[in-house]
């Protein structure tokens, strides 16, 4: 078996990243809208349950754009203390973690850079411990909170199993981070593709596939105990659920006793189906098809499609993020803003979109965006758009901020952070 087989999709979406950067060149930055006011966080009794950000397998899509991402420069001041008093009603994350593969030389060897998103300031940077790498960050009930995958470093990233942490962060005081190694453990031949803490933080659950090595096909999801590692609920299927070219995502609803995923199923040519599930925890069955229901499906066809699907905490919002001209091999810079790329809210309640929650409308041959976190409504959240421009030499483009009334405000993101690890910020 060779070491490209054993690698993800994720792995090899870094690996190409890395290798591009020696092909980055500067474009003119994206144009940015007045900026949305940000706060702090309230304290944790009124923090609100939010979704997760970008899911581990990321499509393969991104490989090819992700090649030669170039930083947008932000234009515009940080917020007033007496703006973001104003709106108090924006529970947006302050801080974030974000690998940075650069700091040492190596592809997997970088710390993680907690940075602080309002005034662009690196809060700490968090070292691997030593004898791995870490794999990837995703964020959880709040922007305190992060669970992280580290691997060996005589292996590459996607071979199993990972060892998993949780990260604490307590800016402005003497400890401001802990590192907590968990002690869950998947089976050998199983491959994390998505996972999600609990909203009490008690509970992981973790969706897996089989891993290069194993002949089995079905694909596994587990509820772990954060303090014992013990498995506590387990639901697998043989049906293909998981598939590219569409992002898998999994979260919990804030009441903590239904988790979400992603079906993506083919039909003739290039049409596509994606669909969100709901499944009750506590329910009977061990069937992950059959022990759970359909919200929401979106018929994907066409040069734009959604490449992924996120619900809100409440389980009342779905938020769509598209691809453009991917899949089927490059489109035209007038499609593009014709509504090519964008992040669109459905009503899980209807099925129905009900608003255009932001529009790329420049020109580009083709394009990505990125959903990192939403609030309970999607009236807030924070995205990342990468797009290629065909007439202007190929040249490439990557901003990321918070959306709200279809205006995108670019964030402070540390230059430590490479401009390729955009789109799997951890909020």
């Amino acid at each position: 078996m060779s070491t490209e087989d054993q690698m993800s999709i994720e792995d090899r979406v870094r690996t190409a990243t890395r290798a591009g950067a020696s092909l980055i060149r500067d474009v003119r930055p994206l144009a940015a809208p007045g900026p949305v006011s940000l706060r702090h966080r309230p304290g944790p009794a009124s923090r609100r349950w939010l979704s997760w950000g970008v899911p581990l397998a990321a499509a393969a899509a991104v490989v090819a754009i992700a090649v030669g991402l170039v930083a947008v420069r932000q234009s515009g001041t940080p917020a007033s203390s007496a703006s973001q008093s104003a709106t108090a009603s924006a529970t947006v994350p302050r801080y974030y973690a974000a690998l940075d593969y650069d700091a040492t030389g190596g592809i997997y060897t970088g710390p993680l850079i907690v940075g602080d998103d309002l005034t662009g300031k690196v809060i700490d940077t968090v070292s691997p411990p030593h004898g791995l790498h870490f794999v990837l960050v995703q964020g959880t009930s709040d922007d305190r909170t992060f669970v992280v995958t580290a691997g060996g470093q005589t292996t590459p990233p996607g071979m199993q199993p990972y060892t998993w942490y949780v990260l604490r962060i307590a800016p402005e005081t003497a400890r401001p981070f802990q590192l907590i190694k968990l002690p869950i453990k998947l089976p050998v031949s199983s491959a994390a593709i998505a996972w999600a803490l609990s909203p009490d933080g008690r509970e992981l659950a973790v969706e897996s596939e089989p891993s290069a090595s194993s002949a089995g096909d079905a694909i596994a999801l587990g509820i772990y105990s954060v303090s014992s590692g013990a498995e506590l609920r387990a639901w697998t299927t043989h049906t293909k659920i998981a598939q590219a070219p569409t992002k898998i995502t999994l979260s919990w609803l804030s009441g903590g006793r239904q988790l979400v995923f992603t079906v993506s199923q083919f039909g003739a040519g290039s049409a596509y189906s994606l669909q969100l599930r709901t499944l009750d925890v506590t329910g009977a069955g061990t069937d992950m098809m059959a022990a759970s229901r359909a919200l929401l499906t979106v018929e994907n066809s066409g040069p734009s499609t959604c490449d992924s699907l996120q619900i809100t905490p409440d389980g009342g919002t779905a938020v769509c993020a598209t691809q453009y001209a991917y899949v089927i091999g490059g489109g035209s810079n007038a499609g593009c803003a014709n509504g090519g790329l964008e992040f669109t809210a459905y009503s899980v309640r209807t099925g129905k979109p009900v608003r255009v929650l932001y529009q790329y409308r420049g020109a580009c041959h083709n394009g990505l965006s990125v959903l990192l976190w939403t609030d309970d409504s999607a009236r807030y959240i924070i995205g990342t758009t990468v797009i290629n421009v065909a007439n202007q030499g190929g040249k490439q483009a990557v901003q990321l901020g918070v959306i709200s009334n279809g205006h995108i405000h670019l964030l402070e993101i540390s230059k430590s952070v490479s401009e390729g690890n955009y789109v799997i910020v951890a909020f």
